[in-house]
């Protein structure tokens, strides 16, 4: 059995390097961009996804089964949690665009204008429910489609990604600067009324986003080859499991005009367009044979999860390993 840990740096070929690192801790909400970020194996960067708005109509259920509605549905890969619809997400709640989620504290959020950064709810701690309810309050007047205030939920150590919701099964989506430019300049039938390239990448909301080494080795969608290796970032490696399917919330322009996540853009469509793009695109899902993934639905960027922990940096070095 190969040991993953004493892999020489040698032995490594470098594909590319870390251009940015962004952490989601709101779900649906903007990200904020990090110079670091440890991770541990099984684990994402600290405090993804770590919080999301229950729908006032589901308060119960959570209730009643708490971390339980994360679980993987019978039949779903492990990691894949089916419940999402019971939280507010980007694709029906669009104002969620125009908001930043920051973690603070061991249990706090602070929610800020994606745009001029300035403070607009804050809380804490998610366990006391006078601090939750100053966030909780402000997404019930953000949020056009809520039926009433939702609940700020905390994931308490598990994540509420669409994939790797318990312990252990936490991800990070990677995307490639090669691939996002090949997908902006392609699928350009659709009007995008002013978007630039780092607009549309906003779009799929990756954790990790890899640039070119500076050797222009690294081609457009050559990310999905490495699913099924492991790819060292830095001092931290990681198992690329599957390329990610992408839903309509693509559809949900994150640009920093004033009209941000307003409504799902109905010209820009790019979970239907760079599948219609690219039919060719062929990746392995959890280990088994490769697929044409036109076949199964719209693909764009990649999942991986920690093998090897440590810190993850801006400027690091990616290498696929033999």
């Amino acid at each position: 059995m190969r040991c993953i840990a004493s892999a020489s740096p040698s032995d490594a070929r470098v594909v590319g390097r870390v251009k940015r690192i962004h952490a989601y801790a709101l779900k649906g909400a903007r990200s904020t961009t990090l110079d670091a970020a440890v991770v541990r194996p099984g684990g994402g960067v600290p405090d993804d996804r770590a919080f999301a708005l229950l729908r006032a109509e589901h308060a119960e259920r959570w209730r009643r089964d708490g971390r339980d509605v994360l679980r993987a549905g019978e039949g779903k890969d492990p990691g894949h949690h089916s419940n999402k619809h019971l939280f507010h997400q980007l694709i029906t709640d669009g104002e969620l665009a125009r908001v930043r989620g920051r973690a603070v504290g061991a249990r706090g959020l602070v929610v800020e204008c994606a745009e001029s950064g300035k403070l607009l709810a804050t809380c804490a701690d998610a366990a006391i429910e006078n601090e939750r309810a100053k966030i909780e309050a402000f997404f019930g007047t953000l949020l056009k489609g809520a039926r009433g205030a939702p609940t700020l939920t905390r994931a308490d150590g598990c994540s509420f990604a669409n994939v790797g919701g318990r312990p252990g099964e936490h991800t990070l989506h990677v995307n490639t600067t090669a691939s996002v430019r090949e997908a902006y300049e392609r699928t350009s039938s659709w009007e995008r009324t002013g978007e630039t390239m780092e607009d549309f990448a906003r779009r799929f909301r990756p954790n990790l986003v890899v640039e070119d080494a500076g050797d222009g080795a690294l081609k457009p969608f050559d990310e999905f080859a490495w699913c099924g290796r492991d790819v060292r970032f830095g001092e931290v490696v990681v198992r690329v499991d599957e390329p990610t399917i992408r839903c309509p919330s693509t559809r949900v322009r994150c640009d920093e005009s004033g009209d941000a996540g307003a409504n799902v853009d109905a010209g820009a469509r790019p979970d239907v367009d760079i599948r219609a793009a690219f039919p060719a695109l062929e990746a392995s899902i959890f280990g088994r044979d490769p697929v044409a993934l036109a076949d199964r639905g719209s693909y764009f960027g990649v999942y991986a999860r920690v093998v090897v922990g440590g810190v993850i940096r801006v400027g690091d070095d990616v290498a696929l390993l033999p």
